[in-house]
């Protein structure tokens, strides 16, 4: 516990709520710090307040700061937010954000990501590289009223440079343990006095952490390319057109799950490949007008996602389960918004959206040897047991595919307005903020799978007789939903550095379908043709589940209290889930599904502290407690005040950054960065009969420039903490993914 102490009070902070301005370079040949004060436009195109005064939980994490905590993706944020966690899934092939306890680590989410105005609709394409980025916004609590569905826990929005605005060529390469190599190229300039362009590139690779006991080989190698385009035209004084594109190309290996047992991970022993390939496109046009009236903004995006995933199904070295699974995604969606450009004490903002999300899953779960001879043939056998004058069936084959194809095409539309009256009542700093939106989304299930096998049937004392037996589910749903979202704020400020703010507004996230249950329905319908008195199989009530509802009421501080210098922020919540959604495994571990567990309630605080203590020295601190419980009513009273699983109580990170610049020396400038970030405790199940234990991560940076070069040296978890990053249980078995151990590297980089 010493060591935790000590290594708290000398790291160096993650993002601040509201980062304060710790050392500034002011060099030409850095990326420009950019600290909350800077930021005095509206970064939303639809929000009536400025990032500085919104009466939210906000964190901004800068260039500076995603250089020197090494954060090059969207999972390395977990825990340097107040109450924001991702556990390592294993794979890109999602990303479960949990928020406030609120949060889902299978299908669909609880948080949006946008990048520059573009909307990420599913989390399968949340984790890529970052590259180009000019800040990373995170705002905590619903926002449904002006983001809509799936943003009951907050948005994370990123904004890249523009060329208009900054011009700059940085190239580095970054090598390290376990064979990581990564290079990264942007260049970002102005082509005509009104048009700018943006391009930047990455590639990255690693050998891997964890070696699969069976194969002798690393289980979770992965390699990663792609890159940004951005292309500004200033139309004229109030027209401006923006074009975005990106692509993102993953292939690694995935899923290094071991064996749980006593808060100890297992290394991963299982004879069946695990990886997962995933290529992603995207593009975005943006169109806005300003003038000093009103601002309008019209944005069309789309994107495009193809990926496969193998995965063993049983984690063992005996062939039970194994799924092939294919997703092709396509989304579009437009919005266009307008609002108040003016400094009336009347702010207002319109808008309208809508979504077209199209997926397509095929999926090909496959039953070995093993799992007919432990899971099929009993079924057979006992329903002889049950009625000896039933047959004797004996199943022949040695692997049963089942096949299925799943499309599940949604749209939506939503209409939404919000205002803010400022000097509310005359009194000078007194603002509300209340907004709506009605939204609407109507989503459809066409599926198509069966399995089939070859049995041997014996009826009394005659011969076996070969049959073939096999059964399909093949058939149309639908569900839609409609919500209005609510969302009202009091803000008083009596000076523009500090003010207080109480906040309530709903969120929702989407309710939709459990494809990967279809394995097991189609199994039980088969073997229903077979037993007697069987129940019909009703695939709708099965399949299906609702949305989940939230409230969140917040009463939070923000201040200044010495200028440029130290500022920061408290907040409280409260927040009501109704309906809440909780992953679990099918009874055959065949694959995942959602069903709604009845309320949660959610309270906790969280505090951020920026200070800048000389030109050369500041320190950040952040820390966020959570107590989500279930409530007790009868749709969940088997776990009636019991945590919800995944969601830490817990989040620490505390730190601190020296930079020093030199004149006439044969070195420029050094910077020392130190960061400590924690979580814990984390429950596993719902039952809250394994957790995670608080844990703590050290990461450290050392950093020297001479000119337009730099060197620095790196390590991720100096301390090699050993922890549970996943767990989840499947056909019987308790299984987790071990964090990752000592990481350590050096970067070379070149701007100018």
């Amino acid at each position: 516990m010493r060591k935790v102490i000590l290594s708290a009070l000398c790291a160096m902070g993650g993002s601040s709520a509201l980062f304060a301005q710790l050392p500034v370079d002011n060099t030409p040949d850095t990326v420009r710090f950019y600290a909350l004060d800077e930021v005095v436009v509206v970064s939303s195109t639809k929000e009536t307040n400025s990032l500085k005064g919104l009466p939210a939980a906000v964190s901004l994490i800068t260039p500076s700061q995603m250089e020197g905590m090494k954060i090059i993706s969207v999972k390395d944020l977990s825990a340097t937010i107040p109450n924001f966690f991702i556990p390592d899934y294993g794979s890109r092939m999602t990303v479960p954000v949990y928020v406030r306890g609120v949060g889902e680590r299978s299908t669909g989410q609880t948080i949006g990501l946008y990048v520059d105005n573009m909307p990420y609709l599913d989390k399968s394409a949340f984790d890529f590289d970052f590259a180009g980025i000019q800040r990373i916004e995170v705002l905590r609590g619903p926002q449904g009223t002006l983001f809509g569905r799936n943003a009951m826990g907050g948005i994370i929005h990123i904004f890249t440079h523009s060329p208009l605005d900054y011009e700059q060529t940085q190239a580095s390469l970054t090598g390290g343990n376990n064979g990581l190599f990564r290079a990264n190229l942007s260049v970002s300039k102005k082509i005509r006095p009104h048009a700018g362009l943006s391009i930047s590139g990455y590639y990255d690779r690693n050998d891997g952490y964890f070696t699969n006991q069976y194969t002798g080989k690393k289980e979770d190698a992965i390699q990663s390319a792609g890159g940004r385009a951005r292309l500004d035209r200033q139309i004229t004084d109030h027209w401006k057109a923006q074009f975005m594109a990106n692509y993102d190309y993953t292939k690694q290996g995935a899923f290094p799950y071991g064996s749980y047992s006593d808060g100890k991970v297992g290394a991963p022993d299982y004879n069946d490949p695990g990886h997962y390939e995933r290529k992603v496109a995207g593009g975005n046009f943006n169109l806005l007008y300003a003038d000093d009236r009103i601002l309008f903004n019209a944005t069309t995006a789309g994107q495009y996602l193809d990926d496969d995933m193998h995965m063993d199904l049983d984690y063992t070295p005996q062939s039970r389960f194994t799924i092939h699974q294919e997703q092709l995604l396509r989304t579009y969606t437009e919005e266009v918004t307008i609002k108040s450009n003016t400094r009336n004490n009347y702010q207002w903002s319109f808008g309208a959206y809508g979504f077209i999300n199209d997926l397509t899953t095929k999926a090909l779960t496959t039953m070995g040897h093993d799992g007919i001879r432990e899971i099929m043939q009993p079924v057979f056998d006992q329903i002889h047991e049950s009625n000896p004058r039933a047959p004797i069936m004996t199943v022949k084959d040695d692997a049963i595919p089942i096949p299925g194809r799943f499309h599940t095409p949604g749209r939506g539309v939503a209409l939404f307005h919000q205002s803010t009256c400022n000097n509310l009542l005359a009194i000078d700093g007194l603002s509300a903020t209340a907004g709506i939106r009605l939204d609407y989304e109507k989503v459809k299930l066409d599926y198509d799978t069966q399995v089939g096998m070859n049995l041997d049937v014996q009826m009394s004392n005659r011969p076996a007789v070969p049959m073939y037996v096999d059964t399909t589910l093949l058939g149309v749903e639908w569900i839609s939903f409609t919500k209005i979202l609510p969302k009202v704020a009091v803000k008083y400020e009596w000076t523009e550095r500090d003010y207080v703010y109480f906040s309530a507004a709903n969120g929702y996230k989407a309710g939709g379908y459990n494809i990967q249950m279809f394995a097991d329905l189609v199994q039980q319908a088969l073997q229903a043709n077979y037993a007697p008195n069987a129940t019909p199989l009703n695939v709708r009530d099965a399949v299906s589940y609702r949305p989940e509802y939230s409230w969140n009421y917040e009463l939070g501080y923000k201040g200044e209290w010495i200028r440029n210098r130290l500022q920061g922020e408290i907040a409280v919540f409260y927040v009501d889930v109704r309906d809440i959604l909780l992953t679990q495994f099918v009874n055959s571990g065949q694959g995942r599904m959602l069903s709604n567990e009845g309320r949660v309630a959610s309270m906790g605080a969280e505090a951020s502290l920026s200070a800048r203590l000389s030109d050369a020295f500041g320190m950040t601190a952040n820390y966020g407690y959570t107590h989500a419980t279930f409530a007790d009513n009868d749709d969940n009273a088997e776990y009636a005040g019991k945590y919800v699983p995944y969601a830490p109580q817990h989040t620490l990170s505390a730190g601190v950054t020296y930079r020093k610049s030199f004149r006439d020396r044969w070195i420029d400038r050094i910077g020392l960065h130190a960061q400590y970030h924690a979580a814990g405790r984390i429950y596993w199940t719902a039952e809250n009969d394994l957790y995670q234990k608080f844990y703590g991560l050290l990461n450290l940076k050392a950093e020297a420039t001479k000119g337009i070069w730099g060197l620095s040296v790196w390590t991720k978890n100096t301390l090699n903490t050993d922890y549970a990053a996943f767990y989840f249980e499947s056909m019987g078995q308790s299984l987790a993914q071990k964090g990752r151990p000592f990481q350590a590297g050096i970067d070379l980089s070149v701007r100018f």
